[in-house]
């Protein structure tokens, strides 16, 4: 497994680099051409599609790479399953959409602006979805291809929309970037005659994944749009040069964790901390991100003022404290995803929960007088709590595997 494991890392890093090098270019573009408050409200719009996903989408992507993958191993159809996610992310991905207008215009955007915000939402959302499934039938290079050509596609035609000063439409090549990936990667199940079998627990264990997504990596959009109000446009937009930095790092844990759910999946209870080859590999991979965050921290003062010669230097500090927490919460995917491998998704979800209600209060108290640093205070806050309780959890046995939605009782791979 480990080659294969190394291969699909490596792809679904790449594809994820990808797409962190564009955002980053993207926000690069913005910022340049279209000033600081314009940086301010894209980066809290992207923040605001990435959260809104978290309610279903996303979720619904982790869930479509376990059980497509599980389906495969045990050679079940898994058409059932994926019209049962289809339908579920088409009708909330449109409902999120519709709820992003009002926050949009909440947040001081224009109508044609947010009408273009609820767009984004719904491209994202497939986004995530699509790229899940594609997970779970270990299509891995088909990600990073088409990760590379919707990048292109979003940046050519932010280059239009900069120099014609449109500021209104500075979503739209990021939405259209996404709902081309999004199209190009739906979901296809082979047409064979096989008993399409739904999954028992799909339901319960995508619900679960839900909490456990906003618990464990809302708390990084919540930052940047408490720094949009609490900081205004101004404030937000030297903030946004920081978080435009800061959350290629953090992809970098999610590109792995969505490899270690569907190469984990079939090994039941025996994905977590307890098996050595996993402490490893998480070990690993901690050193390696303690390293490449560390650079960035280094790296901060000469490469922030090339990059946004506007806003750079006073990001400077803002960025090396933002990345004390995208460290903690980065390497807290990973026992996450070995949890979420074994199908404990409730218990994922009920341990983050702890870390994202202390970093929400952490940034309402500290709010009005800190001012932008308060997302990130209580981003570290909270991803330290939920670092410490995945590692903890992963590290023991569960009690009954059988209460714990999706996990399989004695260790064996759950059958769809």
């Amino acid at each position: 497994m480990a080659p294969k494991l190394a291969s699909s890392a490596a792809f679904s890093t790449l594809g994820i680099g990808v797409q962190g090098l564009s955002r980053l270019a993207y926000t690069i573009l913005i910022g340049r051409f279209l000033g600081t408050e314009t940086l301010g409200h894209a980066s809290a719009l992207m923040s605001l599609s990435i959260f809104l996903a978290l309610f279903w989408p996303t979720a619904a992507g982790n869930t479509a790479s376990r059980f497509i993958a599980v389906a495969l191993h045990d050679q079940v159809s898994e058409r059932g399953l994926v019209r049962v996610l289809d339908r579920a992310t088409l009708a909330t991905s449109l409902a999120l959409g519709v709820a992003a207008v009002p926050v949009a215009l909440w947040l001081g955007n224009g109508v044609t602006t947010s009408v273009v915000a609820g767009w984004l939402v719904v491209g994202y959302g497939w986004y995530t979805y699509a790229r899940g499934a594609q997970l779970g039938h270990h299509r891995a290079r088909r990600i990073a291809l088409w990760d590379t050509v919707s990048s292109a596609v979003s940046l050519g035609l932010l280059v239009v929309v900069a120099v014609g000063g449109l500021d209104g439409l500075v979503l739209v090549p990021l939405a259209v970037g996404y709902t081309v990936f999004a199209v190009a990667c739906r979901p296809r199940t082979a047409r064979d005659e096989g008993v399409e079998v739904v999954p028992p627990r799909l339901v319960s264990f995508a619900a679960w994944n839900v909490l456990a997504g906003l618990t464990t990596n809302g708390l990084l959009q919540i930052a940047m749009l408490a720094a949009q109000v609490y900081g205004g446009p101004g404030q937000a937009g030297v903030y946004a040069a920081a978080f435009t930095l800061a959350t290629p790092a953090s992809m970098l844990g999610q590109a792995v964790s969505q490899i270690v759910v569907p190469a984990y999946a079939h090994r039941g209870e025996a994905a977590g901390l307890r098996d050595r080859a996993s402490r490893t590999f998480f070990l690993t991979f901690s050193l390696l991100a303690a390293g490449a965050f560390g650079l960035v921290v280094v790296l901060a003062p000469l490469v922030l003022p090339v990059v946004y010669p506007v806003q750079g230097a006073a990001a400077v500090p803002m960025l090396q404290y933002l990345m004390i927490g995208v460290f903690l919460f980065t390497v807290g995917l990973i026992p996450a995803a070995l949890l979420l491998a074994a199908g404990r998704s409730r218990a994922v979800a009920l341990t983050s929960v702890a870390g994202f209600v202390v970093g929400v209060a952490v940034v309402l108290v500290l709010g009005p007088r800190e001012g932008v640093a308060a997302g990130s205070t209580g981003f570290m806050v909270g991803s330290a709590v939920n670092l410490v309780a995945l590692v903890v959890l992963a590290s023991v046995r569960a009690v009954r595997s059988s209460v714990d939605h999706g996990a399989p009782a004695r260790g064996g791979a759950e059958r769809p």
